[in-house]
């Protein structure tokens, strides 16, 4: 195996970490928040994915990535893959309410579904190594 394939596993498997991570805090406070504050499911599947968001982009760059340049740029790239991951869960959430399946088992599955998209979009967009020319 080559040495590139080795590094896209343990990115993959430290991604599949922090996001198991940022999908329970995700998924917890989805669950808090709809049981004790607020019913408006979309509203609290807006407010949890931020804090997921959050998270694995501060997990990602410390921890995985390891990539400092353009942290702006990057947070910024991150979260709007982030934001396209909510409103791809949101519209799961619709199906699933429409169809009456329980609202948290459907949150679990929206997750599973957004992440694996996410990690092929943040691995090409938000955390791309810059290429150096040299001159």
């Amino acid at each position: 195996m080559n040495k590139s394939r080795l590094i896209l596993l343990k990115e993959l498997f430290l991604y599949g970490v922090i996001g198991v991570i940022s999908s329970s805090v995700d998924a917890l406070l989805f669950k808090a928040l709809i049981t004790y504050w607020l019913e408006n499911y979309l509203i609290v599947n807006s407010i949890s994915v931020i804090a997921g968001i959050l998270i694995s982009f501060t997990l990602n760059l410390y921890f995985n990535f390891k990539t400092f340049d353009n942290i702006l740029k990057r947070f910024i790239s991150f979260f709007s893959v982030g934001i396209f991951g909510m409103l791809l869960s949101s519209m799961i959430l619709t199906v699933g309410d429409k169809l009456n399946i329980d609202i948290f088992i459907v949150k679990l599955a929206s997750i599973v579904i957004v992440a694996a998209i996410q990690f092929v979009l943040n691995k090409l967009l938000s955390f791309r190594k810059e290429e150096k020319i040299n001159g």
